[in-house]
């Protein structure tokens, strides 16, 4: 014969959803909410990566084609120099160098820039807002 169950008392009360710990239920609410801003976090850092990937590639063929394109107008303007102008080799290829090296600046300056910016903004934005809430401030 089966032993009788025993009567509800203290110690099925915790066993119901609605009678967790003060502790527990804020455990709960902190994992779920991490659990929100972790998907968000990885959705966005999804589209981040395509964008820097994508400008890393751009950026990658603009040089390619920039300097293939400063090689041609290199040699063309340092026959130009030497032969129509009458420079020196020497005076030709050192203005040709100092170009090169100010154009090659520029060109660096605007691909940082490009390259820079806030990432996972959304996210940051709802986990300083979550923050705020449970500090509550």
């Amino acid at each position: 014969m089966a032993a009788p169950s025993p009567p509800p008392g203290p110690a099925s009360w915790n066993q119901g959803r609605g009678s967790r710990h003060p502790f527990e239920r804020m455990a709960v609410l902190l994992a779920s909410l991490l659990d929100v801003h972790m998907r968000m976090a990885l959705q966005e850092a999804s589209r981040e990566r395509r964008r820097l990937i994508g400008g890393v590639l751009l950026l990658g063929m603009g040089l390619g084609l920039l300097t293939t394109s400063f090689l041609l107008a290199s040699g063309a303007l340092l026959i130009w120099l030497v032969r129509g102008l009458g420079w020196g080799l020497v005076p030709a290829l050192l203005a040709m160098g100092a170009l090169d090296l100010f154009l090659a600046g520029i060109v660096l300056r605007v691909g940082g820039v490009l390259l820079r910016g806030p990432y996972l903004v959304k996210t940051r934005a709802g986990l300083a807002k979550a923050t705020r809430l449970i500090v509550g401030q």
